[in-house]
């Protein structure tokens, strides 16, 4: 039997995350996206799982590149939450509110999966970031090859 690294989980979760938003903005992630992604572990550890999980179920859409790079990251959150407590859900659903209803529920009886899940999401949200730098460095450089106009 081999033995799974969670980190390399989480490094192809992150990049299965940001091919999603890559391809949703046809390529070319705007800075805005990339910056929102780059601040996620910075959020986590600042306010905390739940706030930053009903921050991205509030941002979360169809309308425009940010709102569906938040539901892109938000169904990956809720896919490691899900992993950590062994939670077993059909497809990739999004963050909701009874999910989040669910979360808040099971965390009250079981405070010390708190800890458990801030340091998945967290470590999760690290790649993610350095995956969101690395592409923005990618299309910094590729617009730097482009042919200028004259």
């Amino acid at each position: 039997m081999a033995l799974q690294r969670v980190d390399h989980d989480l490094a192809a979760d992150a990049m299965r995350a940001l091919n999603k938003i890559r391809k949703d903005a046809n390529g070319n992630v705007s800075p805005e996206v990339l910056t929102r992604l780059a601040s996620l572990p910075t959020m986590l550890r600042t306010s905390g799982v739940l706030p930053s999980l009903a921050y991205y179920t509030a941002k979360r859409g169809t309308e425009n590149p940010l709102e569906k790079a938040y539901d892109v990251v938000g169904t990956e959150l809720r896919a490691q939450i899900c992993a950590v407590l062994g939670w077993d859900e059909a497809g990739r659903p999004s963050l909701d509110l009874d999910f989040l209803d669910r979360l808040t529920q099971h965390l009250r009886g079981h405070p010390a999966d708190t800890a458990l899940l801030s340091a998945r999401l967290e470590q999760f949200a690290v790649w993610l970031s350095r995956l969101a730098e690395a592409l923005e460095r990618e299309q910094k450089a590729a617009a730097a090859q482009e042919p200028q106009d004259a």
